[in-house]
């Protein structure tokens, strides 16, 4: 495992990444349809999030379920032409926990081959869902390599917040199968480290401590990797009735303020895609 130095100015583009699933797929067991008749909602809330990086100049990596991609290829494809990234977020939105190697496997080569159809281009990027690949695990890594995967974007350096100690760095570094790990950011704030620049975070916080923990970050490590999800923007969405009260409570809590939020954080704040940040990584290694 080694470590990437990074020297880049304090106003660095940070790499905005996007896990494009419906509203119902944090639901165990519903992964295959909106359930009790509810419509679909992502199309619609993809296309404010790519509205607002419009107005803002900036680019994502768009980690896209290959679900999705079957049922809307022309959103796939819309993404793409307007200057994304698009990369998988595997077929089903399964844990990585949950399969065998085979399964995974297979799981992800289904995903590559809805996304390539959809935009014509290699796909290089992938990010498990949930977060579900954890840093002392190898067969994955080794899995994604093999079906030609440049990155890996699943690995959260805590494995549960908060967070005492790190399991892996916080900056990009390469996994024993040679593609590299670029972990989601986590900041170190007194005594833990937190994940404080996803879309929960967010939604939860002052957008002027975001910003600080933004800064912080880059001077601290380098480019940061910024995540959320449609539905977050999406403040009439319906509820899952499976997923207990206090969960359906902290998936709505500020979603009616966000995009308000992010949009001030891409007007302040360069952003770009993970293909962006591998780049710099791979001079500066």
């Amino acid at each position: 495992m080694m470590n990437v130095p990074f020297c880049q100015p304090r106003n660095m583009k940070n790499a905005l990444t996007i896990d494009v699933e419906d509203w119902h797929h944090d639901a165990a067991g519903l992964q295959d349809g909106a359930p009790n008749g509810h419509e679909s909602r992502v199309e619609r809330n993809l296309r404010r999030l790519l509205d607002l990086l419009d107005a803002a100049g900036a680019r994502a990596t768009l980690f896209v379920l290959g679900e999705i991609a079957e049922r809307f290829p022309a959103l796939v494809r819309e993404a793409f032409a307007r200057g994304h990234e698009i990369a998988s977020h595997g077929d089903r939105h399964r844990p990585v926990g949950t399969m065998l190697r085979r399964e995974f496997r297979d799981d992800v080569a289904r995903s590559l081959a809805r996304l390539e159809d959809a935009t014509g281009s290699r796909v290089r990027g992938y990010r498990a869902p949930y977060f579900s690949l954890k840093a002392d695990v190898h067969w994955p890594g080794e899995a994604l390599a093999e079906l030609g995967f440049a990155y890996d974007s699943s690995v959260l350096p805590i494995d549960r917040a908060p967070g005492l100690e790190l399991v892996s760095p916080r900056e990009p570094y390469r996994l024993a199968s040679g593609i590299w790990e670029v972990p989601v950011s986590i900041n170190r704030y007194g005594f833990w480290n937190l994940p404080l620049l996803g879309g929960f975070a967010i939604r939860l916080l002052p957008v002027g401590f975001i910003e600080r923990r933004l800064r912080e970050f880059n001077d601290e490590v380098g480019p940061a990797v910024v995540h959320l999800h449609p539905w977050e923007i999406d403040a009439d969405g319906p509820e899952m009735p499976s997923v207990p009260r206090p969960i359906r409570a902290l998936k709505r809590f500020g979603r009616r303020g966000l995009e308000e939020k992010l949009g001030r954080l891409l007007g302040a704040h360069a952003f770009g895609s993970i293909a962006e940040l591998r780049a710099h990584i791979e001079r500066n290694s």
